[in-house]
């Protein structure tokens, strides 16, 4: 299968970021779409352990423009790499015990 670049913009509503995303028009009846999204996130220190975001079909199709909200929660994790490198005089080192 081929992969097409999407087209999305970005833009606010009611005080929410919203990305608007051309899928297809006219999408033929019955239509299948697998679309992967990359999204960079920022000022996630208060997040909690999740990230949550709602989303949703519309349509121009005056029948049923609107799918119901879908609400995705992505978990939140923090990595780091570290590397310590010197000498400790004594040769010991104290951590705190919930460290």
């Amino acid at each position: 299968q081929g992969q097409e670049k999407l087209s999305c913009n970005p833009r606010k509503e009611n005080r929410s970021h919203v990305v608007l995303c051309e899928l297809g028009n006219p999408m033929k009846a019955g239509a299948r779409i697998a679309v992967d999204m990359e999204l960079s996130v920022s000022g996630l220190e208060d997040a909690g352990d999740a990230v949550a975001f709602q989303l949703q079909l519309r349509s121009k199709n005056s029948h049923s423009p609107n799918s119901p909200v879908r609400v995705v929660k992505v978990p939140v994790e923090a990595q780091a790499a570290m590397e310590l490198r010197g000498m400790s005089l004594p040769a010991t080192a104290v951590l705190p015990a919930a460290w």
